[in-house]
């Protein structure tokens, strides 16, 4: 494992890192496709999305969970006999006893004495005086891992050794759960020497290759594999496995170090163990751009290796286009997650090209002024159910001109037939596909409004069974925060081009002028001072405190006055300002929900009814910046509110950063983690903000 790119190391010591510390810590490898690699540091599988391979066979989406474990032995035969032989196990999955407590079978994470994390993941399992790292390695941009082996300590034993690999499979979409009686059939299909195995259920096909091994074919099934974090969040927890045979890979115990591997790939062409190095470089290349934390030296390696998770290619017809993946294990690539995620995950890490091609993919897909929120996982076809993706388009789209020094004409006119529709008035989709009635158009005040009761159009998005938990119909707070920054730096932009283009640009400069003065007016409460939250079509204010005003006080350009920023930030500081992000709601709020828990109802309507989140911390931070001028004295603010999320990643999210987290703290005074395990926005606002510190 390259120490370089290590980041994380928990060594079991039974008090501060124990078995149950690595069940509850979930790791992540992705490979720029879509494809990924998740599980826990102790081996066992807790959630449906967790495997060794979930391939993406439509990258970034098609995904399938094409191995979901290893059933691995080490075997080891006393000399000069035939029958005597140990069996020492190292991996195990969950199961439910008879009083529906969890079992662990096989017990072989009573063995493991480490457990390390960085490009790759590597278990060390300690036996006596063998120790048996196990490695795994999911191949860059390829549909493919390979887990290598190295044993020690086999030298002085005599005697014979062998790794005994069972596949664990269910070849099934990554979203449902497989059991034995409602499975195809499993072809196997393996040449005599025995060295490589198809297997395929319906149009999925996978082929294992072991140079050094020899496939034994013995098809069982092991039942009953249970995911306590599914039942968390009360979805269906039990699943089947089944088991094709195993893999002999014999071990020499001539030499200090015995080294054997397997490699699994997506498709019927068997790929050799040595996985191409290109994220290695990529990291390389971000770790130039970000700055290094005096008391955390691999603090930059993990935001540069957490930031680069989400950076994917989408295939549309014979194109590649990069966009961003908005979490995993569930989310695929959001038009509004992308653009919010984009200056932070490029730009900060000097990835410049990508962000072009981003900006582009999307700038291909624009319609009546609209971007994309999502492509369907199946169809690929774009769904339009946003008012502020657009918006936050446009926010990307400025951050990439400043930071590339150039402004592509593609670009401005993507940027500019966003605002051009939005003033004329443009429909967007509801999330059921329905168009909705009421336009997202200006008002003769120059503001945006948009939607109605039965739709969800901005960030607070969550429904289900046909209800909509935080509507938020008519004129919202941060969608004219982002509307007035988009009409002055695109003012900004075109009043330095072309005749035409600078009446353009003095047009939009007399319109910011106009949404400034009705910003005030109409979100402004001096009774409360502080911003409200939205108005209503009827003109009825919603003067909820809910975060979305954070962004008055941080974008570049702000309809507020700097007194005014300073109160917003003062109220949110008082009362929606957590450690692990920013509360949805204050705790006296009728509506607060102080934990995200239990079955989908009641997860979607706490969701962002108090519900933490991580990803407008960064706005906060950066609307400190401004206030304070970005005196040294707020850069140390600043970064003061960003740390515990550094601390986040180093520790309890190995590497990555939740979407969520519970509203209260738990008896331990810590927010404990929820949603998303890894959420594009929330790491990308922790680098944009650390280098925006650095640089300004």
């Amino acid at each position: 494992m390259d120490k370089t790119t290590t980041t994380h190391t928990l060594a079991l010591d039974g008090e501060s890192v124990n078995t149950d510390t690595l069940l509850q810590r979930e790791w992540l490898l992705t490979n720029g496709t879509g494809a990924f690699s998740m599980g826990t540091a102790l081996g066992c599988n807790t959630r449906r999305y967790h495997g060794l391979l979930i391939a993406a066979a439509s990258p970034p989406v098609g995904r399938v969970l094409a191995l979901n474990q290893v059933f691995d032995q080490l075997i080891l035969k006393a000399p000069g006999s035939d029958d005597a032989e140990q069996h020492v196990e190292l991996g195990s999955c969950l199961f439910r006893g008879d009083d529906e407590q969890l079992v662990h079978a096989p017990q072989g994470h009573q063995s493991i004495a480490e457990f390390k994390r960085g490009l790759t993941v590597q278990w060390t399992y300690q036996w006596g005086k063998v120790t048996v790292e196990r490695e795994l390695v999911l191949h860059d941009k390829a549909q493919a891992i390979t887990i290598h082996y190295r044993v020690a300590g086999l030298k002085n034993l005599g005697g014979d050794a062998t790794l005994r690999v069972a596949p664990m499979l269910t070849l099934r979409d990554f979203h449902s759960l497989l059991s034995r009686g409602n499975a195809g059939e499993f072809a196997l299909k393996s040449p005599k020497h025995g060295k490589k195995l198809s297997v395929t259920q319906g149009e999925t096909e996978i082929t294992f290759n072991s140079p050094d091994g020899k496939f034994t074919e013995q098809p069982d099934w092991w039942h009953g594999i249970t995911y306590p974090r599914d039942a968390y969040r009360g979805q269906g927890d039990r699943e089947d496995y089944f088991i094709p045979g195993h893999f002999n890979l014999p071990l020499s115990t001539e030499g200090k170090l015995a080294k054997a591997s397997i490699t699994v790939a997506l498709g019927s062409k068997a790929l050799e163990p040595k996985a191409k190095p290109g994220r290695a470089t990529r990291i390389k290349k971000a770790l130039e751009y970000l700055p290094e934390l005096a008391d955390q030296p691999v603090a930059a390696t993990a935001l540069a290796i957490a930031a680069d998770d989400f950076v994917v290619q989408r295939t549309l017809g014979s194109k590649k286009l990069t966009t961003i993946m908005a979490g995993y294990p569930w989310f695929a690539d959001w038009g509004r997650d992308t653009f919010i995620a984009l200056p932070g995950l490029l730009l900060s890490t000097g990835r410049l090209t990508a962000a072009r091609d981003t900006l582009r993919a999307f700038a291909s897909s624009l319609q009546d002024g609209l971007v994309p929120n999502r492509f369907d996982d199946y169809t690929n076809e774009p769904h339009y159910n946003t008012v502020d993706a657009s918006l936050w388009y446009v926010v990307a789209g400025l951050a990439y001109i400043e930071a590339s020094e150039t402004s592509p004409k593609w670009l401005v006119k993507a940027m500019t037939d966003i605002v051009d529709a939005y003033a004329a008035g443009t429909n967007a989709q509801g999330h059921d596909g329905r168009p909705i009635p009421i336009p997202i158009a200006m008002d003769a005040d120059g503001l945006i409004a948009a939607g109605d009761d039965h739709s969800q159009l901005t960030w607070m998005d969550a429904a289900c069974g046909g209800t909509v938990f935080t509507p938020r119909p008519g004129k919202c707070v941060e969608i004219n925060a982002l509307w007035y920054h988009a009409l002055v730096g695109l003012a900004e932009l075109l009043q330095q081009g072309t005749a035409k283009e600078i009446d353009a640009g003095d047009a939009y400069a007399k319109l910011a002028k106009q949404v400034k003065r009705s910003f005030v007016s109409t979100f402004w409460s001096d009774d409360l001072g502080r911003l409200i939250d939205h108005v209503r079509p009827d003109g009825t204010p919603d003067l909820s405190l809910r975060p979305n005003m954070v962004f008055a006080c941080s974008l570049p350009n702000s309809p507020l006055p700097a007194a005014k920023r300073k109160a917003v930030l003062a109220a949110i500081k008082d009362q929606l300002l957590t450690s692990a992000g920013l509360r949805t709601l204050p705790a006296d709020d009728p509506n607060y929900h102080p934990h995200y828990a239990g079955p989908q109802y009641d997860r979607d309507k706490s969701y962002h009814q108090g519900t933490v989140w991580p990803w407008p911390m960064g706005a906060y931070a950066e609307g400190v910046l401004r206030a304070g001028k970005f005196s040294k004295k707020a850069k140390a603010e600043a970064t003061a509110v960003l740390q515990p999320l550094i601390d986040r990643l180093l520790d309890q999210g190995l590497g990555q950063l939740h979407e969520i987290f519970d509203a209260d703290a738990g008896f331990t005074g810590i927010h404990e983690p929820r949603g998303c395990p890894a959420q594009a926005w929330s790491v990308a606002e922790v680098v944009r903000v650390l280098e925006l510190i650095e640089t300004t």
